[in-house]
């Protein structure tokens, strides 16, 4: 207790001084007239919080104007006062995280004494600034059925957002969820409570880049959204897709800002527990396909939470109240991956192997009965399985009531998590723990100065350890020591068959932890002045991140049967990789005015400074770059330690303007235009790690013909961080590189639809400047001093145009609704940061046609009979409808070498305009496959001509339904049963199409939708075949 109260007054030393952003109170603001229209001033403004009972007070200036900042959102109500007046009371004002609603009153000629209460509830209309935003709040979260209780589900509901591709699910700068309005999927920013929770350290699938720099927001590992917060512990989240104001940035894509609950002057609480099992639940497609019976599913998750008010007596008498709140989930599960086409050595290759190679051989599965022998020395195995996880969310927060213009809060959760992958008989065991600290204060220093800080530490580790058992009747063996590697936890052994014609089958055995470590310093200061509502703000992040990579790695890469044959691996690659820490600063502050200047114009604008200077290492040890020009290989050498990857510019000023104008002020039926433009700077830290991985930190030997097991002698090679260098690979920046950014821009009309309903149409639009690209460049012929040199470039573009239209219904009469639709259109010269060759074309997530729903029913519950009563009441009903057109598909040729420069890329395809793109029938997954024979490899060094992005996969729709039925118990408390059926129909949607042009596949959906998304457990994802979920809820 005396440790957290120390926590408590560490926030309230912040207070009165700190100047410092990403706000997650509300505010309520408005004008108050006599029956003539004239502003009235000093009249008496009191808000209060229904829930906790804490009031807050104003008074309107000599223009007649109140403004009540930095309120918890909840529920409240509002009364207005004045001497010679009628008082006025508004009931069931509802604010909402980041929410700004403005409250006029005309008070009649009276007695003070003499009160009218007025309707107000939630308002859905937006007339603070030009921001495309939406807001799901608690009940929402409850009531909708979540696959997995993730938000992930939820946040797509929001237009202009798509999940990330199934087609670049492995792709190096693709490793984020979602992208939004045309940004990649890497350039998005998750609050909790106003502090950073972009810290999943183990979430990128390419490497450790995005993650380890603070682009990827923490998840379990299942993918799901426990490690931000538990779905019982969220109050409401807002996600800001365009032109938000300049109080909010650090990334072009979406503000993810999450608030979780906090106690209240009544004790509350829940218990739950939702189950599956595969009894219930439909076979996959592919399954089905290869008559595979359905392996086990088996989900058991359950918790509670438990709130209320707390006397702290270190704080303050009981006058001051506080309150916590405490919440647990945990989740065990054992998962079904479906069959898909996989290849094994075939029985002859097995045979006639040496026996250096025949144990690594075996310990591939064995060839599936009644699948195909390529007679190439590969075979097909198509097998599913199931494998276990388990997840156990904890989370506690404290809030202290100082006095009604101070109140403080300590959070803190911790998120252990794990979960088995398998690759063949290669079974990986992986394990992330998030743990969170956040300490926030808000305070009303005058009636007219703010101030709002947060302080928040994040820590998170990911683990992944592989071995290779018997499944499949494959003979298990040490895949390192079979392969002559060194023992250690971070070894990583590979064996690859990359057979032409037919496909790729690997082997892995790899070790890795990735962990990082940030600190986030937020604060908003407040000023109200007339009509203008200032605010000036610092947000400062620091993120150190320890790498330890795989190492020693062995690899053998054959290309052929006899190459396995004559262990002669036709790529051999020893590397040895050194343990680094990178440590990135990033700084911003903003300045923002919202000014009132008219009853019924608010213009909003501000300016965003973002300072993002190249990380440095903990002990020293920097990553090299190079000095020299890069148009003249000849030129390059080795820039001396301690040169900044980039030199940091001081110029990255993001201006924002904005206006929103109520054309129409009948109550009940506003209209209200919106328009506003803005400047958005992403970092350009998502590559920087690259240069950890070269120059100074790892020794690499790459050759052909090699024989394993190699010998210990061929391993006697250590990383040298001095000249002579052990590597000769470096990555190059441009040496004043400045940071890509995007221009937003959006119009919006928004139409009230009687007072719980809202329609609003945008056009929505960006361009992307300066990209971060990589390219790989050989340079040896022109520069022996250098291998390969990684150069990043940032002069591509992109561009998005979209039509928006969402409608929102709070809840009345028992129905509550959320629904958007987008047609959009993306391009771009390369989606992710590894895209070559550079062609503009649709992106990769160019999805034109996207819609989205959810609706919430509770049936009427009165009945005159009490028989029907029993039987009818209490009843309600919750869906979610998701459709969108197809993803595009980049078709790949050969890995093709630039006889200049030595560039190695993968080519694209020739088009032959004489065949049909597609053909139809039964014996496709889905009835479609891309026509092999419509495509050639093009000639030597050419890229082909098939136009980048135009071919592409399936259509996905699905229906989620949820039935509940809640009971009344004693007192307040209720017990609630529900059944969820997530895609209710059946309807197999199809993902992850084979783009390789040489394979047997090729053109072919290789999996379901849901297998697809890599970001999240196939159990979870959109995309699988039919499931249900019964759950059990006690709350009181």
């Amino acid at each position: 207790m005396k440790l957290l109260a120390c926590l408590l007054l560490s926030a309230l030393w912040f207070v009165p001084t700190a100047v410092f952003s990403q706000s997650t109170s509300a505010t309520i603001s408005g004008g108050v007239t006599d029956p003539t229209g004239r502003f009235i001033t000093g009249a008496a403004v009191e808000i209060a919080n229904d829930e906790t009972g804490v009031r807050y007070s104003d008074q309107t200036n000599t223009s007649g104007m109140y403004f009540v900042p930095i309120l918890p959102p909840g529920h409240y109500h509002v009364q207005v006062s004045k001497q010679g007046f009628k008082t006025i009371i508004k009931p069931d004002v509802v604010l909402n995280v980041q929410g700004a609603i403005a409250l006029n009153f005309v008070l009649p000629v009276g007695a003070t004494s003499q009160s009218i209460t007025v309707e107000a509830g939630s308002s859905l209309l937006n007339t603070a600034d030009a921001s495309v935003s939406t807001v799901i709040d608690r009940k929402f979260v409850a009531n909708i059925p979540l696959n997995g209780r993730s938000f992930q589900d939820l946040i797509s509901m929001t237009p202009g957002i798509v999940t990330q591709s199934p087609q670049s699910s492995q792709a190096v700068g693709a490793s984020g969820d979602f992208s939004v309005n045309g940004q990649r999927t890497e350039s998005n920013y998750y609050t909790v409570d106003g502090v950073s929770a972009n810290v999943g350290a183990g979430a990128a699938t390419g490497g450790p880049q995005a993650a380890t720099s603070g682009g990827i927001g923490a998840t379990t590992a299942l993918g799901t959204t426990q490690s931000l917060v538990s779905v019982d512990a969220l109050q409401e989240f807002r996600v800001s897709g365009s032109t938000y104001s300049a109080e909010y940035g650090r990334s072009p894509g979406a503000q993810f800002s999450l608030l979780t609950r906090s106690g209240t002057k009544k004790f509350h609480g829940s218990a739950f527990d939702y189950l599956r099992n595969n009894y219930f639940d439909a076979n996959n497609w592919f399954n089905d396909h290869y008559g595979r019976a359905i392996t086990p599913l088996r989900q058991n998750d359950f918790g509670g939470t438990l709130g209320g008010p707390i006397h702290l007596p270190y704080l303050g008498p009981p006058s001051h109240p506080s309150y916590f709140f405490a919440s647990y989930e945990g989740l065990r599960l054992t998962q079904p991956q479906a069959s898909s086409i996989q290849y094994v050595p075939d029985a002859a290759m097995r045979q006639n192997a040496p026996p250096a190679m025949k144990s690594i051989l075996n310990a591939f599965p064995l060839p599936s009965i009644g699948g195909i022998d390529y007679a190439s020395g590969l075979a097909q195995f198509i097998e599913p399985f199931s494998l276990p996880s388990k997840i156990d969310s904890i989370s506690g927060r404290i809030d202290h009531v100082v006095s009604p213009k101070s109140s403080v809060f300590f959070r803190f959760s911790d998120t252990p998590s794990s979960t088995s992958t398998r690759v063949l008989s290669a079974l990986t065991q992986t394990s992330f723990d998030t743990q969170t600290y956040t300490v926030g204060a808000t305070s009303r220093l005058s009636n007219r100065f703010t101030n709002e800080f947060r302080l928040g530490y994040s820590c998170s580790d990911s683990r992944t350890q592989t071995a290779l058992d018997s499944f499949g009747g494959a003979t298990s063996v040490d895949l390192g020591s079979a392969l002559g590697n060194e023992a250690s936890e971070t070894a990583g052994s590979a064996f690859q068959l990359s057979f032409f014609g037919t496909g790729t089958s690997i082997l892995q055995a790899i070790g890795s932890v990735n962990q990082s470590r940030q600190w986030n310093i937020v604060d908003t200061a407040g000023l109200s002045l007339g009509k203008h509502q200032l605010k000036l703000g610092i947000d400062y992040r620091r993120i150190k991140s320890p790498l330890y990579p795989s190492s020693p790695y062995v690899s053998g890469i054959y290309l052929d049967q006899s190459s396995v044959l004559n262990n002669s691996a036709d790529i051999g690659i020893l590397s040895k990789v050194l343990p680094a820490t990178p440590i990135f600063n990033e700084t911003a502050v903003f300045l923002q005015d919202e000014w009132h200047s008219l009853p019924r114009l608010t213009i909003s604008g501000g300016i965003r400074w973002e300072i993002d200077p190249p990380p440095t290492e903990e002990h020293g040890n920097d990553a090299f770059t190079l000095l020299g020009d890069l148009a003249d290989p000849s030129s390059l050498t080795v820039a001396p330690r301690g040169t900044p990857l980039w030199k940091t510019s001081w110029y990255n000023f993001a201006p924002r303007l904005g206006a929103a104008w109520t054309a129409r002020d009948q109550p009940d039926w506003e209209t209200i235009l919106r328009t506003g433009a803005g400047v958005f700077f992403d970092s350009g830290n998502q590559i920087a790690t690259t240069g950890y991985q070269y120059l100074g930190f790892s020794a690499i030997q790459i050759g052909t013909g090699q024989a394993f097991p190699v010998t210990p002698a061929q391993l006697a090679f250590s990383p040298s961080t001095t000249a002579p260098y052990t590597s000769t690979a470096v990555v190059a920046f441009p040496p004043h590189l400045q940071l890509p950014y995007t221009l937003q821009w959006n119009v919006s009309l928004q139409q009230a639809l009687g007072r719980p309903q809202a329609l609003t149409v945008s056009y929505v639009g960006s361009n992307g400047r300066r990209l971060l690209q990589m390219q790989q460049l050989s340079l040896t012929a022109l520069n022996p001093n250098f291998s390969t040199v990684d150069v990043v470039q940032t002069g591509t573009t992109s561009n998005y145009q979209a039509l928006q239209i969402q409608f929102q219904r709070t809840v009345t009469h028992g129905i509550q609704a959320l629904a958007s639709y987008t047609w959009s259109h993306s391009l771009d010269f390369g989606s992710n940061n590894a895209s070559l060759p550079l062609t503009r074309g649709n992106s990769d997530f160019d999805v034109r046609d996207n819609l989205q729903g959810g609706v919430s029913w509770e049936l009427p519950g009165e009945y005159q009979r009490k028989s029907a009563e029993a039987i009818l009441g209490g009843w309600a009903l919750d869906g979610r409808l998701i459709a969108r057109t197809a993803f595009p598909v980049t078709l790949g040729g050969d890995l093709l070498t630039d006889s200049a420069t030595g560039s190695r890329y993968y080519s694209n395809v020739d088009l032959i305009a004489t065949q049909p793109v597609y053909l139809y029938g039964s014996q496709y997954p889905g009835g479609r496959s891309i026509n092999q024979a419509a495509f050639q490899l093009p000639a030597a060094e050419k890229t082909g001509n098939a136009p980048r992005n135009f071919v592409r996969g399936f259509d996905a729709s699905q229906i989620n339904l949820a039935a509940r039925r809640t009971f009344p118990l004693a007192g307040s408390a209720t017990v609630q049963f529900r059944a969820e059926a997530f895609n209710l129909l059946n309807h197999p949607m199809f993902g992850l199409i084979d783009s390789t042009l040489s394979d047997a596949t090729f053109g072919q959906a290789t999996q379901t939708l849901n297998q697809s998304l890599a970001t999240l457990g196939s159990q979870y994802q959109q995309g699988g075949p039919r499931s249900l979920q019964f759950a059990l809820k006690i709350q009181f």
